[in-house]
């Protein structure tokens, strides 16, 4: 029977010196970096707001990515929309539209009053 305790002496050192070898902090060899940290992804940049008054002589411009906000005016109720982007809203001469949307692809997009089939202004989005 004593070598049975001889047996659990040696389990037991051989448990506790593994746990302390665990617990030990590693040195570092001369020369070696440390592990790269992990940095988080850079932040994304805020969507600019482009913001026109339809009608207009000139073309709002814009990119990809942007919001797009347009103010409409227009003599008498008609509806507002850029055909091409899916996207309108009814106006009426004391009340002005306001169109709100992504502007999600380039292009040249023609915003028109749709009843009086008259063309109001022009969109260029870039990418």
């Amino acid at each position: 029977m004593p070598w049975r305790r001889v047996l659990l002496l040696a389990v037991f050192v051989l448990v506790a010196a593994s746990a302390l070898s665990a617990m030990a902090p590693r040195e570092r060899r001369f020369g070696e970096s440390p592990p790269p940290a992990a940095q988080p992804p850079p932040p994304k940049p805020s969507a600019a707001v482009v913001e026109a008054t339809l009608p207009s002589d000139r073309a709002v411009r814009a990119r990809v990515g942007d919001v797009v906000r347009l103010s409409v005016r227009a003599p008498s109720a008609d509806v507002v929309e850029v055909p091409s982007l899916a996207v309108e809203e009814p106006v009426d001469a004391g009340a002005p539209a306001e169109l709100l949307f992504v502007a999600d692809r380039a292009g040249r997009f023609r915003v028109r009053l749709r009843d009086a089939d008259q063309a109001i202004g022009t969109l260029h989005v870039v990418s």
